[in-house]
This record gives structure tokens, C-alpha cells and sequence, in this order.
């Protein structure tokens, strides 16, 4: 009996031959015996489009929507056609075929869609492998399942719903709020989805807080204590009954404020509690692609999709770093157990590390290191590759030097420190204190800069108070000698970033009320998943729904554009339930309880309301003055890109009656005014003609390429017509500027 395995990725195909004796690799597989492996590159076919179904829906009509295609096509990627030729030629030579996809429902979906559609009719079993490591490879391989078990049923067709819905959702919306922008002159697509758009609605819902935030002034208290001891201070803590509160529990009357303040200060002070221990925080848990993009935005301002970029260079191109994208931040046992190869690769790649790779005892065990914590795929670690990073771009050494830090950490003992808590009666109003004394660095130290790396910092770590406390007793008298009072301001919630936007669209239960659709997304982490959200930020941006507040900022704010779309789009349409409901259906289709097309069907009812909806919408979004077509008087100019520059050509040309005029750009507005012909002054016998060149626009004259009676004659291009008397250039020579840069090399 010949296996197939189809792996979901060429790195899996490669840890299954790895385990099997004699594996010789050949261009597009390997073959083992009597077996062969070989792999897909993710997804290698795709949806097809609207037009894909039917030619007429090239052409954006209100008329089509919804499009609902009446039998699914997939058709495969052009990148991705050589591999798939390869697979449908080995499928030929199996008896059985193995699904090595990752052990979730995408991975069971790519590898069965295209089984389905290479019409495959063998026998196919089910291998799930979430550790590239031979032990777990080779556990995996002895436990192989029948790939008609509903666990796996369940998630291709789950998978498959989710596909389906989808392309229904956004490219109708996405077509149906375009063309009711369009209507009142907006030049662009408002591209709209069933994550995308709930992502975009946080940042224009942020926005608009801030904007409509009013400061309001409030006060606390801090009371200067002195003990026998030491003296140290301590901030007040307002009773529930206390008047001047507001809802948030601050004290906003200037009166009452002032009124403790003197009320309080030379009481005598009763230390009601103290507690002095030592805590031990071990070192954060290793990379999950989200925590290494919140790490490497916090630190150097790196956008999202930039920083998933960079991790799949240093594991594809430079084999320096595991698989990326992951939403897990544990590795297995054995990766523990090969540690010590790992920071030796460290110390070989990174010599300016060599000192803390001999601090790190590989015997050590953090709490990262845990086999049942892993999930499809395990977290970002370094790989055991020595090379040479002078080929590493500054982008990729940072990040490298990030996930082997990581790494590094879990190998150093704990950051011990002293936590110590006071709390003290003054005249009976409650005030509190905490410090924190370091005792040893720990894991520490693998940061040399702590302060600027937010996955530094201790997760459990009580550091709101910095202050040494003295020792003492519960019990023990104390004088209130000071209280003073702090003026204070309310502040608006903080902008978004890139990295806490991620955790927003992770954490996205925390912003809807329903208490059914918070637990939903609760379970389902959210919104999108760690490989898709860098992607749906960087389409926002490509977009330009959302861009930075100002050049060099991580801070991101929505455009005219996105607000626009978000105030105009329906509630359904931008909601997150829409996840919530929707995961819920699923989790009923892989059951077995629902069917696909009754899953589609409920859905594309609302999809037919969605786009209704659109035609009447209200939308403030930009419109760019429309200019009626000179030609045909019907359609208006759009401004187009074309190989040479920018044209505008009239937005009936591919409408019947047909319009193909076509006008020269000039200065970003259409030259539409016929120009007479220019005879040209040098030559006499020849017309100046208009060309676009490296630096723009220019005039030559037609006899250019005329060998009997060539003309070379150039005129700079003034909006749209030969400049003859060009300003004169500065001559070159002594004590011009240009002389002197020239004669110095351009360096000054």
C-alpha cells in the first residue's frame, strides 16, 4: 500500500520525511519507501470571482446584488499551479491518501479542497501534527485516523461555511456601499468584511471618544506618615459612603478635598496592616505572533503586517526562527530537551549575547516549556541554524534579537523581589502604601533595557509604588504629619497602535454588552485569527480607512473615509456579534446539526437587507468634484494611472454606448480645452507634442525621429503648454553654491 501524505506547509512535509528511513527529496516531494510526502503552500486555490461565474458582473450594478453564485468554483492560485500539477500526478500513484493539514479546521479545509477538487476517489486518513520535532512526529504517524471521522467532517465543513460566507459578505457589502458612494462623486472602493469592518469601527468609535472628551478636574490625598522607622507616604482610599464621589469612585468637590486635608494633617496614624514577602515572577511566556508584534511596535514602531513579514523571512529565507504564525506561547517538552543546541546558536549568531547564553542553564524549566499547552502550532522560538547575520536587514536583526531573548529568558531564575503593604487608620479615613525592593534580577537581566521593552516586564509584578517602606508591626502608632491635596484630570482613553489594536481585536468581548455574544467571542478569541489581523490592519491602511495621527507615529486614527463608511453602514454590518452569531452557527455545522447551504441561506437573507440598505445610506465621505465628459456628455472624467503618468479617460468607456476619451493630466486636473497646433521655433517645420519623461511632462517636436531634417527642440512643461522662456540656471563655477559642491565632491 503506497501513502501520500499532503502536507499543509513544506517545513511539515519535511519533519514527516525526517522521521521516515531512506526519505529522498526531489523538487516538489519527497519519497520514503513506499511512501511519498508532499505539501501545499497554505492555501493554494482560491474563490472565484463575480465575474469568474458570470462576465456581466465585472461591471458594478446595484442590479446584480446580491451575488450568490449557484455552484462554488475554485480556481487554483497562478503561484501556487506548478505544485498543484505536481499533486494531482502523485495522487495518481497512491493507494491512500494522508491529510497532513494542521490540526484546526483551515488546515483540515486546504488540503480536502483540493483533494476535491483534483476529483480524488482513494481512500483518505487524517495525521495531526502540532510538533515538528521527530518524538512528536513519530507519535503522530503511529496514531493516524480515518479523515471521515466527524471531528474532521466537522471542521472541513465548518471551514468551509466560514469560506463561503465570507466572499458573500464582503464583496456584496463592499460593492453595494461603493456604488452608493460613487453616486455622490466618492472616487475609490469602501471595502467592507466581516472582521475588517468591526476592526475599523474600534478605531472610529475610539476616535470619537476622544474628540468628545471633556477633562474633568478631580483630587486625591497623600499623607507624608512618620514612624519610628522611616517616614514614607501614603495615599487615601475613599470610603463608598464618602460624599463628593463621582460613578468612577473619584473625588471631584475642591471642598471636601481640602476640608480632610486639613482635617487630617498632625493626626496620629494606626498601622492596621503590613505585609512584607518575597515574590518570584518567572520570565513571560514565549512569542505568540501577536505578543511579538506588541513587542516589536512598543519598541521600534514596527507596523503589524511589517513585523509578520520580517518573521517569515527569518524562517523561510534565513531558517533562524520558527513557524510565525501562531497564536500559541508555549513550546513542547522537546524543545526543551534540544535547548541546549538552540542557545548554542545563540552564542554562535549573537557573540554580543556569548555572556548571557553561559548564565543560561538549560536544565532549567520554565513554565513555557509544557507539551499540553500547545496547540496547532507551538510558539516562536530561535532555530539550532548558526549563520551569518551581516545578511540580516536591521528589521530582521531586531526582531531575531527578540525571539532569542525571549528564549534565553526561560533559562535565567526568577526576579525575586520584596513586596511590601501597609495600610493605616488616620482619624478614620483609610490610606494605603506598597513598595517593592528588587532582591536578585533574575531573568532580568537577559533585557539590558527593561524599561523600553514591554515583554520585559513581570506580569505579576506589584510596581505601582517605588518607594522603600521602613519595617514595622501591625498595630504600631505612626503621625499623619502632611496630607496634601493632588490636583488631578481625567484623561481620554489613549490612541491606538498598531500592536494594542491586535489585542482589541483579540480581546474584542470587552467592548459589546450582550452577555451570550460576550462569551462567544470570549471563546473564540476574538475577531480574526493571529496569521489574518496584521493583514486586515495593513488593508485598512492600504485603504486609507486608517493611517498614522502624524508622520512617525505609532498612534493610528481613522481617515474621512473610514469614519464615513462606519457612521453610514448598518449595525449589523460592523458589529461583532455578527463573529459571535456566526461562530455559533459554525460550531453547529461541524457538529453536524446545520448544513452549509442552510447556513448560507440564513445568512444571505440578511446580506439581501444589507445591500437594500445601501441604497439609500447617507454616507460623508470625500468626493472629488466630477467633471462632465467633454465627449460624450454622459459619463464624468476619472483621473487613472497609466505606464507613462497619470490620464483621465471617461468612466462610460466600458459602458454602451461606449466612450474611450482619453485627456492628458495636468497639475491632477484633466486638459480638456483643445490646444492648436505649436509650431515649433526652432525648426519651423515640425509641431511641439506634449510627452511625459523621468521628471514629468515635457514639450519635443514631432521632426524628433525625422533623419532628413531632425530637430532636437525641448521645452519645459508649464500647466499644459511649452514654457519657452525657462528661468536660467545658475552657472556653475566660483562662489556658486553648485561650484562649491561640486568642486567638494557633494559633500559639505
Amino acid at each position: 500500500m503506497r501513502r501520500l501524505f499532503i502536507a499543509e506547509k513544506p517545513n511539515v512535509g519535511a519533519a514527516i520525511a525526517e522521521v521516515m528511513p531512506g526519505a529522498v527529496k526531489q523538487r516538489t516531494h519527497y519519497v520514503a519507501g513506499n511512501d511519498i510526502i508532499t505539501w501545499c503552500f497554505g492555501h493554494i486555490l482560491e474563490q472565484a470571482m463575480p465575474e469568474d461565474y458570470n462576465p456581466a458582473f465585472k461591471n458594478w450594478s446595484a442590479e446584480h446584488l446580491p451575488i450568490v453564485p449557484p455552484s462554488w468554483k475554485l480556481l487554483p492560485k497562478e503561484e501556487s499551479a506548478a505544485q498543484l500539477k505536481a499533486i494531482k500526478e502523485l495522487l495518481g500513484q497512491a493507494d491512500v491518501i494522508v491529510n497532513a493539514g494542521d490540526a484546526d479546521r483551515e488546515g483540515q479545509l486546504l488540503v480536502e479542497e483540493v483533494l476535491h477538487y483534483l476529483g480524488n476517489k482513494k481512500p483518505v486518513k487524517r495525521v495531526l501534527i502540532t510538533d515538528n520535532n521527530p518524538g512528536p512526529v513519530k507519535q503522530a504517524l503511529a496514531a493516524i485516523k480515518d479523515n471521515s471521522d466527524q471531528m474532521f467532517q466537522g471542521w472541513y465543513l465548518s471551514a468551509l461555511a466560514r469560506s463561503r460566507f465570507d466572499w458573500l459578505f464582503g464583496l456584496n457589502l463592499t460593492r453595494a456601499y461603493t456604488l452608493a458612494a460613487r453616486r455622490i462623486g466618492f472616487d475609490g472602493v469602501l471595502s467592507v468584511g466581516r472582521v475588517q469592518t468591526p476592526t475599523l469601527a474600534l478605531v472610529v468609535k475610539r476616535d470619537l471618544e476622544i474628540e468628545s472628551f471633556q477633562s474633568k478636574p478631580f483630587y486625591t490625598l497623600t499623607a507624608q506618615v512618620k514612624h519610628a522607622n522611616g517616614a514614607f507616604a501614603m495615599a487615601w482610599k475613599a470610603k463608598d459612603e464618602q460624599a463628593g464621589l463621582d460613578d468612577a469612585g473619584r473625588l471631584i468637590d475642591a471642598g471636601i478635598a481640602q476640608a480632610l486635608a486639613q482635617r487630617l494633617t498632625g493626626k496620629p496614624a494606626v498601622i492596621t496592616k503590613y505585609e512584607k514577602a518575597t515574590k518570584n515572577d518567572g520570565p513571560p511566556l514565549l512569542f505568540a505572533l501577536s505578543t511579538l508584534i506588541k513587542a516589536a511596535n512598543n519598541k521600534y514602531g514596527y507596523g503589524a503586517q511589517d513585523v509578520l513579514d520580517t518573521c517569515q523571512s527569518l524562517y523561510e529565507k534565513h531558517k533562524l526562527t520558527t513557524y510565525p504564525r501562531v497564536d500559541c506561547e508555549y513550546a513542547s517538552d522537546d524543545h526543551h530537551a534540544d535547548a541546549p543546541e538552540r542557545l548554542e546558536a545563540i552564542r554562535a549568531n549573537r557573540p554580543d549575547l556569548a555572556a548571557l547564553v553561559g548564565k543560561a542553564d538549560p536544565k532549567r524549566k520554565s513554565n513555557a516549556f509544557n507539551s499540553k499547552k500547545v496547540t496547532a502550532h507551538h510558539a516562536i522560538i530561535p532555530t539550532s541554524r548558526k549563520a551569518d547575520l551581516a545578511a540580516l536587514s536591521p528589521m530582521e536583526k531586531n526582531v531575531y534579537d527578540k525571539v532569542c531573548r525571549s528564549f534565553l529568558a526561560q533559562f535565567f531564575p526568577a526576579y525575586q523581589y520584596l513586596a511590601t503593604a501597609i495600610e493605616a487608620d488616620i482619624d478614620g479615613e483609610h490610606f494605603s502604601a506598597r513598595g517593592n525592593t528588587p532582591v536578585a534580577q533574575g531573568w532580568r537581566e537577559v533585557y539590558t533595557q527593561p524599561a523600553d521593552d514591554s515583554d520585559a516586564e513581570p506580569k505579576a509584578a506589584e510596581d505601582d509604588d517605588k518607594q522603600t517602606l521602613p519595617a514595622m508591626q501591625k498595630g504600631d502608632r505612626a503621625a499623619a504629619e502632611k496630607v496634601t491635596v493632588n490636583n488631578r484630570k481625567t484623561t481620554p482613553p489613549p490612541r491606538y497602535t498598531e500592536g494594542t489594536l491586535q489585542d482589541a481585536m483579540k480581546d474584542i468581548h470587552k467592548f459589546v454588552d450582550d452577555p451570550e455574544v460576550k462569551k462567544r467571542l470570549r471563546e473564540g478569541q476574538g475577531i480574526g485569527t493571529e496569521a489574518t489581523r496584521p493583514g486586515i490592519i495593513e488593508e485598512l491602511k492600504k485603504r486609507t480607512f486608517i493611517g498614522p495621527e502624524k508622520a512617525g507615529s505609532k498612534k493610528i486614527v481613522s481617515s474621512k473615509t473610514g469614519r464615513g463608511l462606519i457612521l453610514a453602514l448598518p449595525r449589523h454590518a460592523k458589529d461583532p456579534a455578527l463573529t459571535a452569531l456566526c461562530e455559533q452557527a459554525l460550531d453547529a455545522v461541524a457538529a453536524g446539526k446545520m448544513t452549509v447551504d442552510d447556513f448560507l441561506a440564513r445568512n444571505i437573507g440578511l446580506i439581501t437587507k444589507l445591500c437594500k440598505e445601501a441604497e439609500t445610506a447617507t454616507l460623508k465621505v470625500p468626493v472629488t468634484p466630477q467633471v462632465s465628459c467633454p465627449t460624450c456628455k454622459a459619463g464624468f472624467l476619472k483621473r487613472r494611472e497609466g505606464k507613462t503618468g497619470h490620464f483621465w479617460s471617461c468612466t462610460n468607456w466600458s459602458a454602451e454606448p461606449k466612450c474611450e476619451a482619453k485627456f492628458q493630466d495636468v497639475n491632477g486636473k484633466p486638459l480638456t480645452e483643445a490646444l492648436p497646433d505649436i509650431t515649433c521655433p526652432k525648426c519651423k517645420t515640425g509641431t511641439l507634442r506634449r510627452v511625459p519623461g523621468k521628471n514629468g511632462y515635457f514639450w519635443s517636436c514631432s521632426n524628433y525621429k525625422n533623419e532628413a531634417a531632425k530637430c532636437d527642440a525641448s521645452y519645459p512643461d508649464l500647466s499644459g503648454r511649452p514654457n519657452f522662456n525657462p528661468a536660467p540656471r545658475k552657472p556653475v563655477g566660483k562662489g556658486s553654491k553648485t561650484g562649491i559642491k561640486s568642486i567638494l565632491g557633494g559633500r559639505r
